[in-house]
């Protein structure tokens, strides 16, 4: 049976090679911390925006009616986030009520807002399809969705959340669209 001994002279080296993994792993620890973080930030600002957009957009009489129903599809932490944000809140007299769901067969005819996480957009063209003619505004966040039907598009530009805005889509969709919002917006689709 052999048995391998190190010299003693790399002893030292692998010594300083464990301290060197340490620091590694306590610089990695922190960067995955710091993502973490930021992904939790970025779902923050997801959930605030949405909310903001109800004072951007005006929806038909017919749809002033009830609750003003948000729907997450797909990404439970901008759900959790919104429901934190909209509790006692009003859209006009409509009191806010934030639902999480797991398919586009659980769209709701009155759903005012419809929000499709990144891992969701498989779904897009049922979607579509499911919300067609309804005054619903489509919240997506997976580059090149405005081109494909989404009214507002969420994208990283310049290491910051920025939005894009189709006015075409929205209109399409019996929404008015606020100047205001128009201007907040990173780039607008006419």
């Amino acid at each position: 049976m052999m048995c391998w001994v190190m010299p003693a002279h790399k002893q030292s080296h692998l010594q300083l090679s464990n301290n060197t993994m340490k620091r590694i792993l306590f610089v990695l620890l922190l960067t995955s911390s710091f993502f973490l973080k930021s992904e939790a930030q970025e779902e923050k600002y997801i959930g605030l925006f949405v909310y903001n957009f109800t004072k951007y957009f005006d929806w038909p009489e017919s749809a002033k009616q009830g609750d003003f129903i948000i729907q997450v599809l797909g990404h439970n932490s901008v759900y959790d986030e919104l429901a934190k944000i909209t509790s006692d809140k009003l859209v006009g007299t409509q009191k806010i009520r934030v639902e999480s769901i797991t398919s586009p067969e659980q769209i709701k005819e009155d759903v005012h807002i419809l929000f499709l996480g990144h891992w969701q957009t498989r779904h897009l063209s049922k979607t579509k399809t499911i919300i067609a003619d309804k005054p619903v505004l489509l919240v997506t966040e997976f580059e090149g969705l405005l081109q494909k039907g989404s009214v507002i598009n969420f994208v990283i530009r310049e290491g910051s959340i920025k939005f894009e805005l189709s006015k075409s889509n929205a209109e399409a969709q019996g929404l008015q669209t606020d100047m205001r919002l128009v201007q907040l917006a990173y780039s607008v689709v006419e």
